[in-house]
């Protein structure tokens, strides 16, 4: 957005008296539509003032606020909430609770680049959110990452108004900011298409049992949105889609209800018969494809803004998650480091552009909103904001002992929602 020019109120009166003596002919209609134009454009300057971007050096082109460096700032960088603050935090994102040995993860704030020349993001303004968000509402879709998503977005927020809670049993959970006429939800899917339990119920589970989801393996259906959630998506002003690693699990793919191939699958599990083995990211770009497509279609009904959140790398080091795998890192990577993403992250990620490009026309076409909310890069910076032995106490563990998948909370997570608030204000 362009910075605007407001001119004066003395000088926009005096320039209208001018107008007034220079034709005794002249009416109170140009007057009075001037005086409104004001009014709007002062408007307009004082509650969207904080989000414009200025311009680059050259004066064309606004910031590209994913491309940029992580800058040690204890102030400019401190967190709107810690786990004494808000109580929705869960175990596995309370690194304070645990113990984590250094809290300097909290010290670092994202600077775009260029931001030295005043196009820097801004830290995110809890009541400038809520003005922009009255009377909407935003829902959240996807694994313990979205969930992370929403807990440090709620959290930021609840600093200025506690929120009500609620879970139905349809599986979504709600929060509900009464005050600011504001409400967010969010429905847990590793997959967002159809999905079930190669070797469990008929319908797909709950996150109550996705430690059997995360064995698997598991049939999706990767032409068909999940139904669990997507009659929903109409009734929300913003969707939030991500959920990316759960693809590398073990799985069954389906196409117009019948198996095209199959990853870490045995013959058991496909009725004995040969059946192509196909790659992770086969299964999480048809994926994608499926729910972008439904969403830029205004699928039942949606005609809302669809938001595409990038994969959010994982930092393991000398191993991966159950072979020894550690994440030890206590800086940020510095713009001079490599920072390179493992396999298959950097295909989850790649696919994902290119299937949020291809869907655009179409959601224009449709009157839908689609925008991306890339974190991959700033995200693949931060090897050192992870759980790691500091998701759960003393002997306790949620699937693996050494997290270099989640983020502590607060953390870097948190620079997601100054995104979205970027994203809401254009």
């Amino acid at each position: 957005m362009k910075s605007l020019t407001i001119p004066s109120l003395r000088g926009f009166l005096a320039g209208v008296r001018r107008s007034s003596r220079a034709s005794s002919k002249t009416t109170r209609v140009p007057a009075l539509t001037a005086l409104l134009f004001f009014a709007a454009a002062t408007f307009l300057f004082l509650f969207l003032a904080p989000f414009r971007s200025s311009p680059t050096g050259n004066g064309a082109a606004a910031c590209d606020a994913t491309r940029g460096e992580w800058v040690h700032d204890p102030a400019g960088a401190r967190p709107h909430y810690t786990n004494a603050t808000c109580a929705f935090i869960q175990d596995y994102q309370n690194c304070m609770k645990h113990g984590k040995p250094s809290l300097e993860f909290l010290q670092w704030r994202w600077l775009p680049d260029g931001g030295r020349a005043g196009c820097e993001l801004r830290r995110f303004d809890v009541e400038a959110f809520f003005r922009l968000v009255r009377g909407r509402s935003i829902l959240f879709v996807g694994d313990s990452l979205a969930s992370s998503h929403v807990t440090s977005l709620v959290c930021t927020l609840s600093q200025a108004e506690a929120p009500t809670r609620r879970h139905t049993a349809d599986g979504f959970e709600h929060w509900r900011f009464p005050e600011h006429d504001f409400a967010v939800s969010f429905f847990w899917t590793p997959f967002q298409v159809r999905w079930r339990l190669t070797h469990g119920p008929p319908a797909a589970v709950g996150p109550d049992r996705q430690g059997e989801v995360f064995a698997g393996p598991n049939d999706l259906h990767l032409d068909e949105p999940d139904e669990r959630w997507m009659p929903a998506a109409k009734e929300h002003d913003y969707v939030v889609v991500s959920a990316s690693h759960w693809f590398a699990r073990p799985a069954v793919y389906y196409s117009r209800g019948r198996v095209v191939g199959c990853h870490g699958c045995a013959a058991a599990e496909t009725d004995g018969s040969n059946v192509t083995a196909l790659p992770p990211a086969y299964a999480q770009r048809a994926a994608f494809r499926t729910v972008l497509r439904a969403l830029a279609a205004g699928h039942q009904g949606f005609k809302g803004t669809a938001i595409l959140r990038t994969v959010a790398p994982t930092h393991y080091s000398h191993g991966g998650w159950f072979d020894g795998g550690e994440c030890p890192s206590t800086r940020p990577f510095y713009r001079n480091q490599t920072a390179e993403m493992a396999e298959p992250e950097a295909q989850f990620y790649k696919a994902q552009l290119e299937e949020f490009r291809a869907a655009e026309a179409e959601a224009m076409a449709n009157g839908v909103r689609l925008r991306l909310l890339d974190v991959t890069g700033i995200m693949l910076r931060r090897p050192d904001a992870h759980p790691d032995r500091y998701g759960h106490g003393a002997g306790e563990h949620s699937g693996f002992d050494v997290d270099c998948l989640h983020w502590c909370l607060p953390g870097p997570i948190d620079v997601w929602n100054q995104l979205l608030l970027q994203i809401i204000a254009s």
